[in-house]
């Protein structure tokens, strides 16, 4: 039987998919492929090159170090914006400036940050991969914004298909590849299990790290607009969930797509979920191996 892990994106909170891993690793349940989106593809491909937990964090916490990521993380964390002020009228005047000025680039410009630098980061964490190099098979998943329609990377440099991948659009300008233009892959697929189920994998893990959609209706047009992006969004990822035989879930709501510097309290979230289904997976996975038509 063909174990599957579909890892999600979500910026620094794809950091609880390294607590997950640790779970399994030491559980000894086997990954035959993995597939990843945004950060799961950069975590995904880490683990795959060798099937090792100790070797992807020895590879991503160098990575986190550098002076870019914490400009990153500055920039657009939550943490930056809730420590603006403790008086509520400068606190809303800062951050309206901010998203004017955040709302002007976007017009003008096909991303708010530069990839390149970034390209360098990548270079030297992955060095001359290429995705036939990794010892557990692996994909990530980009969207061509050309045709309208995920694009699964397997084959080439780990390198590029993980920029594409990452590619948030507004933040990063899309990737170009030929005719292609690629942006991040959770724009179609945050939780990437279409490809594993593509790739006839018989059992499919997945690990989903999506913040739950507040109900709400909008007070602005600008709030309107990303409400109903939530929508979709949200009903997108509920189609990819139900193509998982088992998936699990870290509490990881309270952190911002850029809290890099909070690594090690992620993880540690992405452990407490699987530590508290560890038995049920296992179940589930005898279960499947007796009776392999039978999905719950």
């Amino acid at each position: 039987m063909k174990i599957g892990l579909a890892l999600g994106g979500g910026g620094a909170r794809g950091f609880a998919h390294i607590g997950v891993l640790e779970v399994l690793e030491k559980e000894k349940i086997p990954i035959d492929f993995i597939s990843g989106t945004s950060m799961g593809a950069v975590v995904g491909a880490l683990y795959a090159k060798e099937g090792k937990v100790d070797y992807l964090k020895s590879k991503i916490f160098p990575f986190l170090k550098r002076e870019l990521i914490k400009e990153l993380e500055e920039r657009f964390s939550l943490a930056s914006q809730k420590d603006i002020s403790k008086n509520p009228k400068v606190k809303k005047a800062f951050l309206f400036i901010r998203e004017f000025y955040l709302w002007n680039l976007r017009i003008i410009k096909r991303g708010l940050i530069d990839y390149r630098p970034f390209e360098i980061l990548f270079k030297e964490a992955l060095d001359e991969w290429k995705f036939s190099d990794c010892k557990i098979p692996f994909l990530c998943v980009a969207v061509d914004l050309v045709k309208g329609e995920e694009v699964y990377l397997e084959e080439g440099f780990l390198c590029k298909a993980l920029l594409a991948s990452c590619a948030l659009p507004g933040v990063f300008p899309p990737l170009r590849e030929g005719e292609k233009y690629l942006v991040d892959g959770g724009v179609l697929e945050a939780l990437p299990t279409l490809a594993l189920r593509r790739k006839k994998i018989d059992f499919i893990l997945g690990v989903s790290l999506e913040k739950k959609r507040e109900e709400r209706v909008g007070r602005s047009s600008i709030d309107i607009l990303l409400n109903v992006d939530e929508i979709r969004h949200n009903r997108l990822l509920e189609i990819s969930k139900n193509l998982t035989d088992f998936i699990f879930e870290p509490e990881v709501s309270d952190f911002g797509w850029a809290d890099f510097s909070k690594i090690d309290i992620i993880i540690e979230r992405g452990r407490q979920e699987a530590l508290e289904k560890i038995s049920r997976l296992k179940k589930r996975l005898k279960r499947r191996r007796f009776f392999p038509f039978l999905k719950y």
